[in-house]
């Protein structure tokens, strides 16, 4: 895996060659999108601002070109590219400024808070939106004999309330993960742990504490299904959800090896459990930012 990514980081050529492949296969094998950003941070983390955005704008190219020649659509190829890959080349240049993985996350979080608010004032009733999205997805998926449309409705509705918030906390997530892939890329590279040591030591600043709760509170009081302040709640969850996961790694690096099969065990409960997992292993990572187990757990070893 090291002599593979020294290749792609040899040359600017071997970088985007490696980031269109990536970021085409990502139409057949979704992942290989977080692959592809990742590529487009370590880029940039590595050889700057300018080098990374060489990259970027060469990928588009060469996307568009191979968009035209076999989809023929050359356009949507290319702005599909620059939406994975621009953020991902602003990830690069924050991570490299700061030195702080919790700062990088943190900056990505408020985009994503934006990316809330642009629904809001772009879309006039997003959730009015996103529920004729989803029905008409539906009535292509679903057999009305099997899922009667009365049913449909339902579900669309109930899935588009929480759309504006879902689509903002997924982009999130998928922008943390090509970081956290790239950071561990670099730590190949440079034959060191920074990467295990960066996501053990993830934490949020204390004002996330205490906008989280705010967020939910309307939610909760009101009878018209979710707010714009509710939707702001499922990205701070998603940031205590990291925190979480962050301090569970903490928790078995201290104890050793012995212990490692509690992280194989959280990550299938999380996939598994959803959506159930996150709200508990995020309210830990909430928790955490009072109470710091991390520093307990040290100290009493």
């Amino acid at each position: 895996m090291k002599a593979l990514i020294a290749w792609v980081m040899k040359g600017r050529t071997q970088a985007i060659m490696a980031t269109t492949v990536s970021g085409m296969l990502a139409l057949m094998i979704t992942p290989m999108a977080l692959i592809s950003a990742a590529l487009v941070v370590l880029a940039t983390l590595r050889n700057g601002a300018r080098e990374g955005l060489v990259v970027v704008l060469s990928a588009g190219f060469a996307i568009a070109g191979l968009g035209g020649l076999i989809f023929n659509m050359p356009l949507a190829m290319a702005i599909m590219g620059l939406v994975l890959w621009l953020p991902a080349w602003g990830s690069g240049l924050l991570l490299g400024q700061s030195r702080s993985l919790s700062k990088t996350i943190e900056v990505l979080a408020m985009a994503a808070i934006g990316l809330v608010v642009a629904q809001y004032l772009l879309l006039g009733d997003p959730n009015a939106y996103w529920d004729g999205l989803i029905t008409e997805y539906m009535k292509l998926q679903f057999d009305t004999a099997v899922v009667p449309e009365a049913d449909q409705q339902a579900l669309a509705t109930a899935i588009a309330g929480w759309m504006p918030g879902g689509v903002a906390a997924s982009w999130l997530s998928s922008s943390s993960v090509a970081v956290f892939i790239a950071l561990w890329m670099q730590a190949k590279l440079n034959q060191t742990n920074e990467f295990g040591q960066a996501f053990r030591a993830f934490a949020v600043s204390r004002v996330w504490l205490w906008l989280v709760p705010i967020t939910l509170l309307p939610s909760l009081l009101s009878d018209q299904g979710p707010t714009l302040l509710g939707q702001l709640y499922l990205v701070g969850t998603t940031l205590f959800l990291l925190q979480g996961l962050s301090v569970a790694h903490a928790w078995v690096h201290q104890k050793g090896e012995s212990k490692r099969g509690w992280i194989y065990g959280l990550y299938f409960v999380l996939f598994v459990g959803l959506p159930y997992s996150v709200t508990a292993i995020a309210a830990a990572g909430f928790a955490d930012g009072w109470l710091n187990f991390r520093a307990k757990i040290q100290s009493k070893d």
